[in-house]
Order: C-alpha cells, then sequence, then structure tokens
C-alpha cells in the first residue's frame, strides 16, 4: 500500500492474472459484486444511505488485479452529493452516535463496510458454510465484545460482536459475484487497512463452493439423459470440492459439476483427491424434490473412487 492511502481492497492473485489483465465481462462482474457488497454494509450500518446514489471511486491496478478504496472516498462521495450528502450523512452520523459508534464519519463508514465483506469472507471459511445463522458452543472474551464460534471441526474463531450481528442478518449471496471468478490459476482477496496494517482474507478454489453454488445452474433439458435413475455408471470426470456439512463432493463431468455421495463413510477420506482426475463407480439417482424420479440434473452414489494421476500417494483414501 504504497503511494496513495487506502482504506481496503479487493484483488484476485495468481498465474492467470500476473499481468493485472483479465476478462472483462469478469472484471465487471468483480466490480460490481464489490459495489453492491459495500452498499449492501453502508446501509446496514446507515439506513439513510438505502436510496442515496452516490459514487463510490476505485482504481484498478495491476500485479495481480485490484481494486483499491482510496482514502479519499469521502471527497468523491460529497463532491457527487453537496449539500445532499451533508444532510444525509450528518443525520445518520446522529444515529451511529446514538448506538454507540465512535469517530464516526463518511471515511469511516466505508471502513467498517470493508471490514464487514472481509470478515463475511473468514467466518464463510471457517464455517464451511454460508447459510449458518445459528452458532452452538460459543465462547466470550474482551468483556463481552469478542464471540468465539466453533466450526465442525471444533476449531474457534473470535468473531467482533457487531460483526457477528452483521453477519447472521447478511445475505448468503453476498460475495457470489466476486467468488464466481475463482478458478485454478486465480484465487480472490479481500483486505481492510487501518494504520498501514493489511489484514486480508484469501479465497481459493477449494474455498469457492461456499460462496457460490456450482449446482445451481438451471437447466431447460434434462442434463445428460443417458445417466439413468438406478443405472451403475462408470465415469471420468475431476473432484472440484468437499462439503462436509452435506457429506458430497462436486464432480466435474463434461464441464458439468454434479453432486455425488459417497455410499458408505464420511467425505473427508477423499479430500486427497480434490482437484484431481478421477474415475468414479456409482450408481445415478434422479429423485427431484417432490420425492419423484424427474430431477434435471443427476445426483450420484459412488462405492469407489480411482485416482487417473500416478504422482501421490494415495494409499490413505482407500485405506
Amino acid at each position: 500500500m504504497d503511494e496513495e492511502k487506502y482504506l481496503g481492497y479487493i484483488k484476485y492473485e495468481g498465474p492467470l492474472v500476473e499481468d493485472g489483465l483479465m476478462d472483462a465481462r469478469k472484471q465487471a462482474k468483480a466490480l460490481i459484486g464489490f459495489d453492491s457488497a459495500l452498499r449492501y454494509f453502508i446501509a446496514k450500518r446507515a439506513p439513510d444511505f438505502r436510496n442515496i446514489d452516490f459514487e463510490i471511486p476505485v482504481r484498478v491496478r495491476k500485479g495481480s488485479w485490484e481494486a483499491l478504496i482510496p482514502e479519499t472516498v469521502a471527497g468523491w462521495v460529497q463532491a457527487g452529493l453537496g449539500v445532499v450528502a451533508t444532510a444525509y450523512f450528518t443525520k445518520a452520523a446522529q444515529k451511529m452516535a446514538d448506538k454507540d459508534f465512535e469517530d464516526f464519519g463518511i471515511t469511516e463508514l466505508f471502513r467498517l463496510a470493508i471490514d464487514s465483506i472481509k470478515w463475511f469472507a473468514r467466518i464463510g471459511k471457517h464455517m464451511g458454510n454460508v447459510t449458518i445463522r445459528e452458532f452452538k458452543n460459543v465462547q466470550f472474551t474482551d468483556g463481552l465484545k469478542q464471540i468465539g464460534i466453533t466450526n465442525e471441526d471444533g476449531e474457534v474463531l473470535f468473531v467482533p460482536k457487531h460483526i457477528l450481528d452483521l453477519y447472521v442478518s447478511t445475505n448468503p449471496g453476498l460475495l457470489k459475484d466476486m467468488a464466481e471468478n475463482i478458478q485454478d490459476g486465480r484465487s480472490f482477496a479481500i483486505g481492510s487497512v487501518q494504520a498501514g496494517d493489511v489484514d486480508e482474507e484469501i479465497v481459493d478454489l477449494k474455498d469457492k463452493y461456499i460462496f457460490c453454488d456450482e449446482d445451481a445452474e438451471l437447466e431447460e433439458d434434462v442434463l445428460f439423459p443417458e445417466l439413468v435413475h438406478g443405472d451403475y455408471v462408470v465415469l471420468e470426470g475431476e473432484v472440484t470440492r468437499e462439503n462436509k456439512t452435506s457429506n458430497s463432493m462436486g464432480f466435474k463431468y463434461n464441464d458439468h459439476i454434479l453432486t455425488a455421495y459417497p455410499e458408505t463413510g464420511s467425505i473427508v477420506r477423499y479430500k486427497p483427491l480434490l482437484f484431481l482426475k478421477c474415475r468414479l463407480f456409482g450408481t445415478v439417482n434422479r429423485i427431484d424434490e417432490t420425492g419423484r424420479i424427474g430431477a434435471r440434473r443427476p445426483k450420484l452414489y459412488f462405492s469407489n473412487l480411482e485416482p487417473l494421476e500416478e504422482d501421490r500417494d494415495y494409499s490413505m483414501v482407500f485405506e
């Protein structure tokens, strides 16, 4: 963070963006997603801004692909709205003061919004699921200002109380547009800057499924009609992700992500196969939400996964 100072940023890193270039549509999607997330949290903290169309300045620079919010953001917003901004921000400041938010101002409002986006990513990664809204066995520290939430592995993450209060009412799809640009060779990061110190959260390919549903694409026609309900199949594809909560994994077959479940046991034993090409032995399931055979997208229940790459030791997978 040299030269101009910044409140925070989003960025993509990896071999695919080393020269700072990214597909125009992907860039537009990332910036629109960032803009929407900022406005979402700004409106959460100061509802009077919900219907104000103010400008958010972003500087894009390369080295990776970065979009940075400058510390001069307050000047941009005030210049764009003039006396209207003064009236609204003064009113909102009073409301925030009543809720014990200190040092409130336009710049601080943006800083808090960026911090909230970062924490959304951090909590989502920790829990492995952004739809969880109830936390059990919580811990408290720092005079109840920090709340420790426990994931399914027993790991505890301490979160500022005001952040967790925001998180439980946040749209689970907040990072969807930004996360959809993640792929092999391109990770995503959201960072906040305070007094020159950078606090960053990275979302890579293994975390992508947490923030955008790879299985949500809708098909007008039946997908892979040759995969008939109840048939035993042997398919070659790639393991794209694991979800310990649903005990499932993503299996990329002919450019589509199918949800696959082990017939017995935990999905954890297949973790060494993540992002590798494999041969799947299993059964096709086309039971839809009504309990009838008619799902457009098949699910797979597999009895075995056979790695097709020989450069790693997979013995632990088949113990």
